[in-house]
Formats: C-alpha cells, sequence, structure tokens
C-alpha cells in the first residue's frame, strides 16, 4: 500500500475520531445540564453554570477541526475514488463535517449523532476487515513460493 492511501485512510479515521470526541462533548454538555436540572437550577441557570466548563470552547475547536480534516478528506477520497467504499467514505466525511452545523437540541438529532457513530464504526470494522483480508491473501502468496 502506497503512502498517500494511508494517509487517505489516516484522514478518514481523523474525522471519524473528531466527529466522535463531538459526540462525547454534546452528550457531556446535555448531562451536566440534566444534572443542574436535577440538582433544582433552573434551565437558564444549568446551561449558564454548566457552559463554565468552557465546553463551547472545545466544541469550537472540534468544528473547526472537523471541517478541515473533513475537507482534506473528502479530496482525498475524490482521489481514489476507484478504491473500495467512495461514496461510503465520503458520505463518513459528510455526516461528520455537517454535525456541528445541524445541531438542535432534540431527539432528532442525537439519533442522528448516534447514526454518524454507527457510520464511523462500520468504517473501522471494514478497514480491520480488509487488513485482515489481505494480510491472509499475502500469506497464501507466501506459501505458494515455497
Amino acid at each position: 500500500m502506497r503512502e498517500d492511501e494511508y494517509l487517505n485512510k489516516f484522514l478518514n479515521v481523523t474525522v471519524g475520531g473528531l466527529g466522535f470526541l463531538y459526540v462525547l462533548n454534546d452528550a457531556y454538555f446535555r448531562l451536566l445540564v440534566k444534572f443542574y436540572l436535577h440538582k433544582g437550577y433552573s434551565s437558564v441557570n444549568a446551561e449558564k453554570v454548566a457552559n463554565s466548563t468552557n465546553i463551547f470552547s472545545i466544541i469550537i475547536i472540534l468544528t473547526i477541526l472537523l471541517v478541515i480534516f473533513g475537507v482534506l478528506a473528502a479530496i482525498s477520497n475524490m482521489v481514489y475514488f476507484m478504491k473500495g467504499n467512495f461514496i461510503f467514505k465520503l458520505f463518513l466525511n459528510c455526516v461528520a463535517m455537517f454535525m456541528p452545523f445541524l445541531y438542535v437540541r432534540n431527539i432528532w438529532f442525537s439519533l442522528y449523532e448516534l447514526f454518524f457513530c454507527g457510520i464511523f464504526v462500520y468504517y473501522i470494522w471494514s478497514l480491520k476487515r480488509n487488513t485482515l483480508t489481505n494480510g491472509r491473501h499475502l500469506l497464501s502468496q507466501n506459501h505458494g513460493i515455497k
């Protein structure tokens, strides 16, 4: 495998990882707000106190990184459109990049985040499956040489 193909995989995994971190930060913020609501704070005060942890600055940084790496990964996927799962990898990048911009505090966005996590887990699984398949193929070639 060539170095630039490794870069393509690295970019896709980076976008997925950043998206996963975004989902974790969002879940942390929501749980923090629910915790303060349970403690008796009003919804405005609960969000204000939860925001005092500077979680929005982390989310803004994650958003910027998601867009930068997402665009790079999309361009890289366009270069390798003949490789397997081209549409799937492009879809993974688009879902991750649009996540911060589609944010709404309701159940549909939570389902969107779960959908993204499922896509990312499937991508990681397919990378592992392809690595194992390529390893078996190389092993069978080496046994044939004897």
